[in-house]
């Protein structure tokens, strides 16, 4: 079913001084190419503008960009719970899903609990260490609720529990966070978007980093730095990952799916695997409301996929149109219609009568 022209409010975070990010222009102009009227909502650290400014655009619905507020990434959550209690409708996982998806120690004691692969770790409240498996170094310490790899970089890898130790009072001290540490997988790391609602959500073609001409002696981590840094020839790039066997893959799609819903998460979202070199995929963050810019490793995805970023943005507003109920009901065909549009008979001829089927006889 098709949704109908909607009045619709691209929210977005926008610190002052700073250019509006591309993502926000790419997804209000393919709203306008679908049919519908587009507004930019653009919200800083005033918590009662945000409400005021969606009530002032009249929208039918708010395409949901804001990823941070307050120049914190962890108010994320917050801004979904503000519109939920408001009853505003809006695109991308809501209360629940960003809370157990922004927390990795709840993220890996989820994917835990489901029997979803992920790698052995340990968490580490300031309190307490939890384990979780037998635990082998190398370790990579994070931060729980860090985001676009903050906090991850050449002091993550850890050898020894000395490193682990130090490393973990750093974050606590930097980034007043919660420490997750888990086993290092080396092997490839792959990307696998996932588009629609929980009960029947689209699997994309899987995305890799190709980590180019790395260093044979260095961990393949991929910090800000490979995240964020200027691409030039040989470095880490994205690309359309090859030569994964069927088998392979239906384990690291499962895995994604399953990632997916027990996180409860919704329209859209970003699975982040490592394959290691025996050949087993380990999940290894969960990202709802992934960047959606048309380079990103969903657009790649859906591009493989044949599907153009006009259309996955589509289906992402068609997602959350379903959700709400909003989406056109196809009209009824009158009798006039349907006997225009039926086929005409031949004329008929003579023919020996057909046999009737036994009665034991199954369709």
């Amino acid at each position: 079913m098709p949704v109908p022209p909607l009045k619709i409010a691209v929210l977005h975070y926008q610190p002052d001084g700073e250019p509006v990010d591309p993502v926000v222009t790419q997804v209000a102009e393919s709203l306008r190419q679908l049919g519908h009227e587009a507004s930019l909502i653009a919200v800083s650290d005033g918590v009662s503008d945000i409400l005021q400014s969606i009530a002032r655009s009249k929208c039918d619905l708010v395409f949901n960009l804001c990823e941070t507020f307050a120049e914190d990434y962890r108010m994320e959550v917050n801004v979904a719970a503000l519109m939920e209690m408001a009853r505003v409708k809006f695109t991308g996982s809501g209360t629940a899903g960003l809370l157990l998806a922004q927390d990795k120690i709840l993220t890996k004691q989820l994917l835990e609990y489901h029997e979803i692969p992920t790698a052995d770790f340990a968490t580490f409240d300031g309190v307490t260490v939890e384990t979780h498996g037998d635990l082998e170094f190398p370790l990579i310490v994070k931060p729980s609720r860090s985001d676009a790899s903050i906090g991850i970089g050449k002091k993550s890898l850890v050898h020894n529990w000395e490193d682990l130790t130090r490393r973990v009072q750093e974050i606590r001290k930097e980034l007043q966070d919660e420490a997750l540490a888990e086993e290092f997988i080396e092997g490839r790391e792959v990307y696998v978007g996932v588009i629609g609602p929980k009960e029947m959500p689209e699997i994309l073609p899987i995305v890799e980093l190709d980590f180019g001409n790395w260093d044979k002696n260095k961990p393949t981590i991929s910090d800000r730095e490979v995240k964020f840094g200027p691409e030039t020839e040989g470095s880490p790039k994205l690309v359309i990952a090859q030569n994964i066997s069927p088998e392979l893959r239906q384990r690291v799609e499962r895995a994604a799916l399953l990632a997916y819903r027990g996180l409860k998460l919704q329209d859209y979202a970003r699975i982040d695997l490592r394959i290691s070199k025996e050949g087993d995929p380990y999940v290894l963050e969960v990202n709802p409301n992934p960047y959606l810019e048309d380079k990103s490793e969903l657009a790649m995805g859906a591009r493989e996929k044949g599907m153009s970023y006009l259309q996955l943005v589509g289906r992402i507003l068609e997602s959350a149109a379903k959700r709400y109920g909003m989406l056109s009901k196809p009209e009824k065909a009158s009798a006039s219609e349907k006997a225009a549009a039926a086929p005409k008979a031949e004329p008929s001829q003579k023919s020996e009568p057909t046999a009737a089927p036994p009665a034991n006889a199954t369709g």
